[in-house]
Parts: C-alpha cells; structure tokens; sequence
C-alpha cells in the first residue's frame, strides 16, 4: 500500500470536508435550519477527525522508536474508536433536537436556499465517495476506508435534506404550511437513525482493537497453519497468540520439539519459520510474526 498516497487523499478529504461546514453552518445560519445547520456541525467536527486521521497515517508512515518500539499500529483503531464515538453521539444530539423541535411547534425556514444547498452537495458528496472507494481498491486502506464512510454518511444527510425540503415546499404551496414547518425537526430525527449503522460498524472493529481481543480470522488461520504443519514434521505441540491493532498483525508462535528431534543446525529452525511464514501468507511491514522453538513444554504452559 502506498502511504504516500493515502496521506495525499486524507489531506484532500480534510479540505474538501472543511469547506463543506463552512457550506452547511453559512447555509443554515442565514435559512434558520438546525438541519442544515448540524449537516455543517456534523462536517466541522469530521475535519477534525480527519485530521487525526491524517497525523495517524504519517505516524504510521514512521519507524518504530525507543518510545514505541513496535510502531504507531495503535492509534489507528483509537481514532477510528474516536469517529465512530462522535457519530454515535452526534446522532443522539440530532434526535433530541429533532423531538424539542416538534415539541415546540416546529420551525420556519427559507426553503429555496436549503433545497439549491441539499441538491449541490448531494450531487458533491456522492461523487467523491464513489471516486475515493474506487482509488482504494488500489490502496486498500483501512484508515481510508472508515474515512470514506463520513462522506457516505454526509451524502446520505443531504439526500434527506433534499427529499425532505421538497416535500416541505409541495406541502406549502398545497396550503399546509403549519405542517410544513415539522419537516425540519423531523429530518433530524430521521437522520439521527440513519447514522446508527455507520456509527457502529466503525466503532465494533475499532472497540474490538483497542481492547486486544484477538481477531477470529486471524486465530484460525494461524492454528490451520500449525495444526498442517505440526502434523507434517512430528512436533510435540505448540501455543500460539494473535492481536491486531488497525492495519497491523501480531503473531506469536511457540513450537515444542519432541526429544531427538534432528536438527542439522540453526538452518533447520530457520526453514521452519520460511515454511510457515509463507503459509501464513505474504509478509508485509503490518505483519509482526515471531516463531520460538523448544524442548520443554512448561515454555508454553
């Protein structure tokens, strides 16, 4: 993966993404929509979450130190943890804001300017996230990918901006202009539950990270190997240990020799590790894989 790459498109998302807040707050100000106005809120605090991205993705780019001496692997799932906590939140905000909205009788907008606002950035949004999900393919980011949902997630906002001013709008010139005035609050409560899901399917796999609970996929990947190759070269048994932090793999193995086993020399250790590595599949920078041998079994215990 090239990191150079997915530094240039997080610095890219982060303009893009600003200058859409400023877009929403304008908007939103001069038309008296808190709709419009948490889109641009919403956008606001996801610059800012871009930008963690952003300083997260150079620090990753970075050798491991004396201070971090396996890398920066781990903050990339504490600021996915971070965005997805935001949206989880930000979308009990719009929930409660909607429901007093309705409560107080709902409010009166400019109509006009919010739905020429909604059919812009539905159009703009849109359009770049598709675009940044087919340049991924190629990066296969993990940072880029949760990034990329944010877009998803403001296209969608604008959508039900757009469908919901409009309906606003044939409601007032058919005469139900006081019902017209519940459209605002409403959307926001419905824009609330539209971003459970995309709250949740960042903060499940961060959560997962952060906490070092070791990945399904990975652990029985790694047993598969050493249940193959154990049974191929007669070893007395093994304990192996898998976590994953974002992007990064960590893989310990420990592997009991039977007594007599014949080694010709450190080579024959060496082959091992090469066999399993390559079972494991291909190395990368990510993957961190330590391969321990011995004879006594109370080293695995």
């Amino acid at each position: 993966m090239s990191n150079r790459g997915e530094q240039n498109l997080l610095k890219q998302s982060t303009i893009l993404m600003f200058a859409v807040a400023i877009a929403g707050i304008v908007t939103g100000v001069i038309s008296g929509s808190q709709s419009i106005l948490f889109d641009g809120f919403f956008s606001l605090i996801a610059t800012f979450i871009k930008v963690l991205m952003l300083i997260t993705a150079q620090l990753i780019a970075k050798e491991s130190n004396q201070r971090f001496q396996f890398g920066f692997w781990h903050l990339e799932p504490m600021v996915l943890l971070i965005e997805g906590s935001f949206l989880f939140l930000i979308a009990i905000y719009a929930f409660l804001n909607g429901v007093f909205g309705i409560i107080n009788g709902g409010r009166d907008i400019e109509l006009g300017l919010v739905i020429v606002y909604a059919a812009v950035f539905t159009v703009i949004e849109f359009a770049y996230y598709f675009w940044v999900r087919r340049k991924n393919r190629k990066l296969k980011s993990t940072l880029i990918q949760f990034d990329n949902i944010s877009w998803l997630v403001d296209a969608m906002l604008s959508v039900g901006l757009l469908i919901s001013f409009v309906t606003a709008l044939i409601l007032k010139q058919q005469g139900y202009a006081q019902w017209a005035a519940y459209v605002d609050p409403a959307i926001l409560i419905l824009l609330a539950f539209s971003m459970l899901a995309p709250s949740f399917k960042i903060l499940r796999p961060a959560l997962r990270d952060v906490l070092g609970i070791a990945p399904d996929k990975l652990d029985d990947k790694v047993r598969e190997v050493l249940e193959d190759i154990s049974a191929r070269h007669g070893f007395e048994g093994y304990k192996t240990y898998v976590q994953k932090h974002g992007r990064a793999r960590f893989i310990e193995i420990h592997i009991v020799l039977p007594a007599g086993y014949p080694l010709t020399g450190i080579k024959t250790l060496d082959a091992i590790r090469e066999e399993i590595s390559g079972m494991l599949g291909a190395a990368d920078s990510a993957r961190w894989l330590t391969i321990c041998f011995t004879g006594d079994r109370k080293w695995i215990a």
